[in-house]
């Protein structure tokens, strides 16, 4: 709780003098856009999020400047939507929260078993991306860019080698994921809630034994650290997103708003690109250095999962993500596989039927 405050109190301090920054820069032309994610500082994402302030600031020529608050110190996902629309913060980078609150179509892909790969969700969601922006601007915001954040794993205390097993596992949850919360529950997963900066402590205490995450949020989080395990069966796909409000962007001139766009979209690329190599490299022996033992999982236990995750969605229903948007998901990815089996296949077994 000291440290919440303490926590509280250095972002008050840092509103407070962006604010005056910002009312000086009046007089200069300049505009201050505040954002804040709980991307710790010094990471790859945190890396990626700072050269949109650079790439912004040099293509308004200093007429725009972004400000960041990394590492929650604004809050979590849920007050950071309170503090945009009450006006102390401008916008934010989410891991996922956000952007499915924001979106009831970014929802799904979240959704246990749907997605086979982060080029699956990525497909997806560039399809969907016309219903996202919609929804985005409906809400009160502008959504500027996306990015894949890659499969999310179960990272534990002890090996996890079949189903029945994952479900005694003490699995940590974030707190404010409620639509995740009801479909790990509906799962029978053995969830333990709580903050994300609670997370670490709690493993330690004893009171988790695991979490689900993606193998780049382990290591940002510094959870790699603590755990001996992990299970290479991607129990869903993280997705992060980059919104303003529609109130601080209007502040923007058009060209601003084009550079600000085009700054969040390079950033998301880059945040994709540099976690696809960053999970290659951990899970390829990163993890195993630090003494992480990697557990491959028996095809009847991932099978057993994805039939267990298609029931639990399905009695789910609109609970969980609009029952129409998942039917059209489920159809784009069985296309999508088609057109990759068929593009993987050789030449003769390509030829049309008859020939």
């Amino acid at each position: 709780m000291r440290r919440a405050r303490a926590a509280w109190l250095a972002f008050a301090v840092a509103i407070a003098v962006a604010a005056g920054g910002a009312a000086r820069s009046e007089q200069w032309r300049r505009t201050v856009i505040r954002l804040a994610t709980a991307a710790p500082d010094g990471t790859a994402w945190a890396r990626e999020l700072r050269a949109i302030g650079r790439d912004v600031g040099a293509a308004t020529k200093g007429a725009v400047e972004v400000k960041w608050f990394f590492g929650g110190i604004a809050g979590d996902e849920r007050q950071l939507a309170d503090r945009i629309r009450r006006g102390q913060l401008d916008g934010a980078a989410s891991g996922g929260d956000l952007c499915q609150a924001i979106s009831p179509t970014m929802r799904v892909v979240n959704v246990r078993g749907v997605f086979n790969s982060r080029d699956e969700a990525s497909h997806v969601m560039n399809r969907f991306k016309s219903t996202i922006e919609a929804e985005f601007l409906e809400n009160g915001f502008v959504y500027v860019a996306a990015t894949g954040l890659g499969p999310d794993l179960v990272f534990s205390r002890s090996p996890i080698r079949t189903l029945d097993e994952l479900r005694k596992t003490r699995i940590f949850h974030v707190s404010i994921d409620d639509r995740g919360l009801l479909l790990d529950n509906e799962l029978g997963f053995n969830t333990v809630t709580g903050s994300l900066d609670e997370a670490g402590r709690m493993y330690e205490e004893g009171k988790v034994d695991g979490m689900i995450v993606n193998p780049s949020g382990a290591l940002a989080f510094q959870w790699s650290s603590l755990v001996r395990y992990v299970l290479s069966l991607p129990i869903g796909y993280s997705y992060g997103c980059l919104a303003v409000s529609n109130r601080a962007f209007e502040r923007l001139t058009l060209e601003e708003q084009q550079a600000f766009r085009a700054a969040g979209a390079k950033a998301g690329a880059r945040i994709d690109e540099v976690g696809r190599q960053q999970d290659e490299t951990l899970l390829g022996g990163v993890f195993q250095k630090q003494g992480i033992k990697l557990t491959q999982p028996a095809d009847s236990m991932r099978s057993e999962f994805l039939a267990a995750a298609r029931l639990a969605r399905e009695r789910l229903g609109d609970k969980l993500v609009p029952g129409a948007t998942l039917q059209q998901v489920l159809a784009m990815l069985a296309d999508y596989r088609s057109e990759h089996r068929e593009a993987e296949l050789p030449a003769p077994a390509r030829e049309t039927p008859g020939r």
